[in-house]
């Protein structure tokens, strides 16, 4: 087995250069390796690692899967999704190629890696594959305007912000026009850097907007008792709930207004300004240089 090695300050964050070369050595008594520099590449997502800062982004693959699909002179969106849109089976729609469906939904799950205000659209869309219709393509086709007028956009992550865990989690009640299930979503930063996100829907039906948001704090907490950080993590959420993680002192629960909820860009459309809002408080941006 041959293996490829990048210093990369992402994975090698904290470590002297002593460790990085003990490390190497370990490596190679066991893997034929070899070192070719800094990361820029890797699996479509482009690096750009700065003095205090990394870029991450998927300019290439987007651009590539925007021309694959005859995509790339369409208008700009400036959401990937109207606000008026509400999906449903569309029994009685005209049905579509199944094959470039899912094709088309394939190539955009993958640009979720940094593209991830994206990840409700097409968490709605990947529903239809069974059977898809015009009207489903046609908010596929939508979210490939989108991606084709933010391509150059992607994550920014900062050095030396507090290693304080902070998640916002959130659910819109009833989303599913299909079976009334609601939809999750969620988001956490270590500092001020976005680290994990979710959008999914619910697998039951819940009753009212707080049994919503239980199932979505649930989901929340999941991924967060994983982690072990010096004080108590803040859990920013709607409702406060949870009460034995809250006696344990495994989180703390704090109430947001509406307008700083940042988990509803993965459980809803907004109007293209208050999208835009979201996007740039998850650390979503154009990378500017000199």
């Amino acid at each position: 087995m041959i293996a490829q090695i990048y210093v990369d300050d992402i994975v090698f964050g904290g470590m002297s250069d002593a460790m990085v070369k003990h490390f190497v050595s370990q490596m190679q008594t066991e893997f034929e390796m070899s070192m070719v520099g800094e990361l820029t590449y890797f699996l479509g997502l482009q690096i750009k690692q700065m003095e205090e800062s990394t870029f991450l982004s998927q300019r290439k693959y987007a651009k590539i899967i925007v021309k694959k699909f005859g995509m790339d002179n369409a208008s700009h969106k400036r959401t990937p999704e109207p606000t008026h849109l509400k999906l449903s089976k569309d029994e009685g729609g005209i049905s579509v190629d199944q094959s470039l469906y899912r094709s088309m939904i394939g190539s955009l799950l993958y640009l979720t890696a940094s593209i991830l205000d994206i990840a409700f659209a097409v968490g709605v869309c990947v529903r239809y594959q069974a059977e898809p219709k015009v009207s489903h393509l046609n908010q596929v086709k939508r979210i490939f305007k989108y991606v084709n007028g933010t391509s150059d956009y992607g994550i920014l992550y900062t050095n030396g912000s507090d290693p304080v865990l902070n998640g916002y989690y959130d659910a819109d009640w009833v989303e599913s026009a299909d079976d009334r299930k609601s939809t999750s979503g969620g988001c956490f930063f270590l500092g001020n850097n976005l680290i994990s996100w979710f959008s999914e829907k619910q697998n039951c039906v819940s009753l009212s907007t707080a049994e919503a948001e239980y199932i979505a704090a649930v989901l929340s907490t999941s991924p967060k008792i994983q982690f072990s950080i010096a004080e108590p993590n803040i859990l920013i959420s709607d409702i406060t709930f949870i009460r034995k993680l809250v006696e344990d002192k495994v989180i703390c629960l704090e109430h947001v207004t509406i307008e700083l909820q940042l988990a509803d860009i993965f459980t809803k459309a907004f109007d293209a300004t208050q999208f835009e809002n979201l996007r740039s408080k998850l650390g979503i941006c154009i990378l500017e240089e000199s």
